[in-house]
């Protein structure tokens, strides 16, 4: 009878090492999850808007205008709240580029040992402009040579 009272005593003891890792574990794969969407979806968004601001004409100036119509339609699609989302649209007649900043703030204080105060997401990208009569014409004299 004593020896299953030590056996009973070994299970709860293993379970109360095991618990907590298991929980620290499974809560720091679902913030590295987040983390991951939000570099994801800033990428995409920067990406999406500078395609949808290089479709216009470059001399009427609405390149811009128009990339930072669409980032901003993008941003208020965003789930996870992130921290001084810095945005930047310029456009030439050749690319629009949007670049964006922002600051992911960590849950627990404790993890701030590990990442200082949060952890930076920068998104940088870059659309040519899509001038398409322009570029059909250019094909065409090239290949009539």
């Amino acid at each position: 009878m004593d020896m299953k009272k030590r056996k009973d005593g070994y299970m709860t003891l293993e379970a109360s090492l095991i618990l907590p890792l298991a929980v620290i574990l499974i809560a720091a794969l679902l913030y590295l999850s987040f983390y991951l969407y939000t570099v994801i979806f800033l990428n995409q968004a920067a990406y999406i808007s500078a395609f949808r601001g290089s479709l216009y004409e470059p001399d009427s100036g609405s390149m811009q205008a128009k990339a930072e119509e669409e980032l901003e339609k993008l941003l208020e699609e965003r789930i996870l709240p992130v921290r001084n989302l810095e945005k930047q649209v310029r456009a030439s007649p050749l690319a629009v580029h949007v670049s964006l900043e922002a600051k992911l703030s960590l849950p627990f204080p404790g993890m701030r040992i590990f990442a200082g105060t949060g952890w930076e997401i920068k998104a940088e990208k870059k659309a040519l402009g899509r001038n398409a009569v322009s570029y059909i014409r250019l094909v065409r004299k090239t290949g009539s040579l």
